[in-house]
C-alpha cells in the first residue's frame, strides 16, 4: 500500500468527526468471516473493510454508523432515536489492496470491479423496539464478493423514519467527491461507486477510500386511544380490602339438637295427667276464692 507521511486533509476531517474512539460493533452485526489485514500489512489483492486499525474508523469491519444531526456527538453503532429529529448515516468503504497490486505489472488484481452500495432501514419502529440500518458493499471481482455492516437503533417513542431527498451523497479525494446518489442506494441493486467517476471502479490503497452519507428524518407516531378504556380505580372510594371498611360477620347458623325430644305414649300420658292437675288446681282455687267472699260479705251484714 501507498504510503503517505501524513493522512490527507479529508481523512483527518473524517477521523476527527468520527470522533476516533468508538465502541466496537454488536456482536455478529458484520459479515462474513474473512481474513483480516492491518495498515502495515494490506491485502495483495482486492478486498474490501477487512482492516483492523484504520486511523479513521478502527475496525473497517464495523463500517456503518449513524449520528444525530449538529448533535457534535461521534458517530456510533447503538444509538437512541427520537421523534422530529434528523439523523445522518455512515457507510465507509476501503478497497484494502496496497497500491502495489494496482499497476498492469500485477494484472492490476488491486482494482475493485463493479463495486456497488447498498442501505436498509426500518420504516417504522414502535415505542422500545430496536431496528437496524444496514450497509452492504459488493463486487464483481473480490473474495468474498459481499461484506456488510449494521448500525441498531432504538425508539424511545414510536416514531416513523423516512429518507430525506437529495441527501445520499458520496465523498472521497477524487473527482466523484460530492456526487449525489440515487435512491437506488436503497435497493438490492443499488449505485455504483468510484474515483473520479461512479463507475463501479475502485483501486487498492486508502488514498480511494471513501464514504456515502445520507440523512434520515423521524416523524412521531400517534398513539391509538383505546374507545372503551377501563374506569381508573378512585383511591379516595374504599373497597372491601380497605380497613376503614366495617366488616359484618355472617349471622351463625341456628344450632339444630342432635336428636328430636322422645314423644311416645307414655310422655304424651304423663302430659295429659299434668294438663288435667292443673285444670282441677284452677277449679279449686276458683270454687274457695267464691266461699271466702260469701262469708266476708255475711260478716259484714252483721255489723
Amino acid at each position: 500500500m501507498k504510503r503517505q507521511k501524513q493522512w490527507p486533509m479529508w481523512l483527518a476531517t473524517v477521523a476527527l468527526s468520527l470522533g476516533l474512539v468508538l465502541g466496537g460493533a454488536p456482536a455478529n452485526a458484520w459479515g462474513p468471516e474473512r481474513p483480516t489485514y492491518t495498515m502495515e500489512h494490506p491485502a495483495e489483492k482486492a478486498v474490501f473493510n477487512s482492516i483492523t486499525d484504520n486511523a479513521a474508523i478502527g475496525d473497517e469491519r464495523d463500517f456503518v454508523r449513524i449520528a444525530e444531526v449538529d448533535s457534535g456527538k461521534a458517530f456510533t453503532s447503538e444509538l437512541i432515536i427520537e421523534p422530529d429529529k434528523d439523523y445522518i448515516v455512515m457507510i465507509y468503504y476501503h478497497n484494502d489492496a496496497s497500491a502495489t497490486f494496482n499497476d498492469a505489472a500485477h494484472n492490476r488484481v488491486g482494482f475493485a470491479e463493479n463495486v456497488r452500495m447498498s442501505s436498509f432501514f426500518p420504516s417504522k419502529l414502535d415505542k422500545g423496539e430496536r431496528g437496524k440500518v444496514d450497509g452492504v458493499i459488493t463486487t464483481s471481482n473480490t473474495d468474498p464478493s459481499s461484506v456488510w455492516d449494521e448500525a441498531y437503533i432504538t425508539a424511545r417513542e414510536a416514531v416513523t423514519l423516512e429518507y430525506i431527498d437529495g441527501s445520499a451523497v458520496i465523498r472521497n479525494q477524487k473527482g466523484s467527491d460530492g456526487t449525489l446518489l440515487s435512491t437506488k442506494l436503497f435497493t438490492s441493486e443499488g449505485v455504483l461507486l468510484g474515483t473520479n467517476s461512479l463507475n463501479g471502479l475502485v483501486p487498492g490503497c486508502d488514498e480511494y477510500a471513501g464514504q456515502v452519507f445520507y440523512r434520515i428524518h423521524t416523524t412521531g407516531v400517534e398513539q391509538p386511544v383505546d374507545p372503551d378504556p377501563e374506569p381508573e380505580p378512585n383511591p379516595e372510594e374504599p373497597t372491601p380490602d380497605d380497613p376503614e371498611v366495617p366488616v359484618v360477620p355472617d349471622e351463625p347458623e341456628p344450632e339444630l339438637p342432635e336428636e328430636l325430644p322422645t314423644t311416645g305414649p307414655a310422655e304424651v300420658a304423663l302430659a295429659i295427667v299434668v294438663v288435667l292437675a292443673i285444670t282441677a288446681g284452677g277449679f279449686y282455687w276458683y270454687k274457695t276464692h267464691k266461699a271466702v267472699k260469701k262469708v266476708t260479705k255475711r260478716a259484714k251484714g252483721r255489723k
